[in-house]
């Protein structure tokens, strides 16, 4: 027992920041919808559109980057050198750089004929281009960026990445203010300006964590920014064998949800806008079993890394068991106050009871979310990323999107039913990826 509070107490710890931070970041986006929707609907739905196609390639970046966690966490468990793990971190800063170049110019040569054929209006369209050009700027820092912050995850150290978190923030905020409405002087440039702010801020948050390594007595130890060396493929390789199959996992999950809003367009404005409001609000709490999944994949790493499976074991169940304890509150929340929920969004008549109906489907698949959010960071710290890949495309591409467009078309049961298929994708990911730790788990312990 008094290891187990001993788990849970060093999971929370490690846990907390990530969460925050991770919430402040998506307090970025949330205020650019919120000031470009003040702006025009134009700008609205250029900042939408554009904000979409940066996330599904930004996605695959942050899987990627992702692997570097359960790798650091393993170096840093095993008692590796402070130096050699900094040059391990410094061999993925060349091809975060390289992969942050590739982003830039993918992004600024599409933006144009892909934004022309979503079917928005001219003036739409123009400033949907413009907005993913700008953001495009940012793509080598943000890149960079990830490395840095995934490799100070790895070591422990959360808490560097809230601060630069908080900081970005409010250095986007403040550049929409700025360079979206044409105060303190500056020319009023809409979502472009709103592009130019976010490639600002993700520059900004770079130089901040860099600092941070200067800084931070366990992270300057890394000796990252000293003696540089010239890529190699053996490091480079190890790397890619992990975190690839993380973003094609990010990327099946993220396209599930958004051909999900996709689907429920035809519907109408009215489903469709309902739909967004109790799926952005179930995003919003997804942060937190995000962020304790984080934390579970370095506690199971450092624990692996020390060759101790039994400590990988318990911290592995510790995560899960602290995200469905969330889920419990957060599914709670909604069942009982889903029209306090819907009226921070929205108070139309025609939107806010579809809204709430829709949160009581999002309340129910809490338990889901939350468990394969979990158990797949969990598996993530014993370096377990390609199966969860196959999971995940089964549960959401083979039995999430197919029950639930025929459910919602075929046999015509609505909108609820492209809900169902949110059910039935997240609950059977949930038990096949817990299902699959508990076999890593086991197998480990009895190998030792």
């Amino acid at each position: 027992m008094a290891a187990l509070l001993a788990e849970i107490r060093a999971s929370v710890r490690l846990a907390t920041p990530i969460v925050l931070a991770q919430l402040a970041m998506m307090g970025s986006r949330v205020a650019d919808t919120i000031m470009a929707g003040r702006l025009s609907a134009a700008d609205l739905a250029a900042v939408a559109s554009g904000a979409s196609y940066w996330m599904i390639l930004g996605l695959l970046v942050i899987g990627l980057a992702n692997g570097l966690s359960p790798i650091v966490a393993h170096q840093r468990g095993a008692g590796e050198a402070s130096d050699h793990i900094g040059r391990y971190l410094q061999q993925c800063l060349w091809v975060a750089v390289l992969v942050g170049l590739l982003l830039l110019v993918v992004m600024r040569v599409t933006a144009a004929p892909l934004m022309q054929r979503l079917g928005l209006s001219p003036a739409g369209t123009e400033a949907a281009t413009g907005y993913l050009r700008a953001v495009a700027l940012g793509s080598p820092a943000f890149a960079v960026l990830l490395v840095l912050r995934f490799g100070a995850d790895g070591m422990g150290e959360t808490r560097p990445f809230l601060w630069v978190g908080i900081a970005g923030l409010i250095v986007n905020v403040l550049l929409n203010y700025v360079l979206m409405w044409g105060n303190w002087g500056a020319p009023r440039l809409g979502a472009l300006g709103c592009g130019y702010a976010t490639a600002i801020a993700d520059t900004t948050m770079m130089v901040l964590f860099a600092l941070a390594y200067r800084g931070n007595v366990r992270l300057r130890a890394l000796n990252l920014f000293a003696a540089w060396v010239a890529p190699r493929w053996s490091t480079i390789r190890d790397w890619l064998i992990v975190g690839l199959p993380i973003a094609a996992m990010l990327t099946f999950e993220a396209g599930f949800f958004g051909a999900t809003s996709l689907v429920m367009a035809r519907f109408g404005d009215i489903p469709a806008a309902a739909h967004h409001v109790a799926i952005n609000y179930s995003a919003v709490c997804f942060m937190v079993p995000l962020g304790i999944a984080f934390a579970a994949t370095v506690r199971v790493g450092h624990a692996m890394g020390r060759g101790d499976p039994e400590a990988a074991q318990r911290a592995s169940w510790t995560g899960v068991g602290l995200s469905l304890l969330f889920a419990c509150l957060s599914a709670t929340l909604m069942l009982l106050a889903p029209d306090v929920i819907v009226r921070l969004y929205t108070d139309s008549e025609q939107v806010a009871p579809l809204a709430v109906r829709l949160l009581f489907w999002a309340a129910l698949f809490q338990l889901f979310d939350c468990l394969q959010a979990s158990a797949a960071g969990a598996l993530r710290g014993y370096k377990d990323t390609s199966w969860p890949m196959v999971i995940t495309l089964v549960a959401y591409w083979a039995v999430g999107m197919p029950l639930g467009t025929v459910l919602a078309f075929r046999f015509e049961f609505g909108p609820n039913a492209l809900w169902w298929g949110i059910i039935a994708g997240l609950g059977s990911a949930g038990v096949l990826l817990a299902w699959r730790l508990a076999h890593r788990a086991r197998r480990y312990k009895q190998m030792s």
